[in-house]
């Protein structure tokens, strides 16, 4: 049977404890955090996204302030602690995933109409930077790892093919050259 009321449990230490080792591991496995405005969602929201989010794999956590700055510092998120105000949501993005986990953010704003200037995303970490406002849109849609290295691949593998193609072409334009000197001498042969 569900407890109607809250527990309190993350007012203690030891719930205070366990959220930040929670809030942690999810740093750990993340390559960007998104901060969202969480005043006046209700759970049955938060869950909506929630569900949404296990498409890409990332997690939708509500964290006090205080505690994502603690479990922050020292990690390439450290700079998400110098930007908080009001409640937050926290979205924890895994590597390759920030594309479609902010789209299915986007989303989520669309069907409960949170998609006024104050309920946008107002930050995103990365790599020890904190970026806002438009620069969330670029930092989320770069490439992942992944497509960069294919895309190496494709240029490296590329330089041999256009080399051979080259190195290929010097004979048959030499061939084609001999053939039309042949051709003339053969003429020029005939005229005299």
């Amino acid at each position: 049977m569900a407890n109607p009321k809250p527990s309190g449990f993350s007012n203690t230490k030891a719930g205070k404890t366990a959220i930040l080792e929670r809030t942690k591991a999810l740093l750990d496995t993340s390559s960007i955090v998104l901060a969202v405005p969480f005043e006046g969602v209700d759970v049955e929201k938060i869950d909506m996204l929630r569900k949404q989010l296990k498409k890409t794999g990332a997690k939708a956590s509500v964290v006090k302030n205080a505690l994502i700055r603690k479990a922050a510092e020292g990690t390439k998120f450290a700079p998400i602690g110098e930007n908080l105000k009001q409640e937050n949501l926290f979205i924890f993005i895994p590597e390759g995933e920030s594309k479609p986990t902010y789209e299915e953010l986007k989303k989520w704003q669309k069907e409960v109409k949170r998609t006024d200037p104050e309920f946008l995303t107002k930050l995103a970490v990365m790599e020890g930077l904190a970026y806002k406002g438009k620069a969330i849109d670029t930092v989320v849609n770069l490439p992942t790892k992944k497509e960069l290295i294919t895309k190496i691949a494709q240029g490296i593998k590329a330089v041999p093919t256009k080399v051979a193609r080259g190195v290929k072409a010097v004979p048959n334009k030499l061939g084609r050259a001999f053939g039309a000197l042949k051709d003339k001498i053969e003429k020029e042969g005939k005229a005299i």
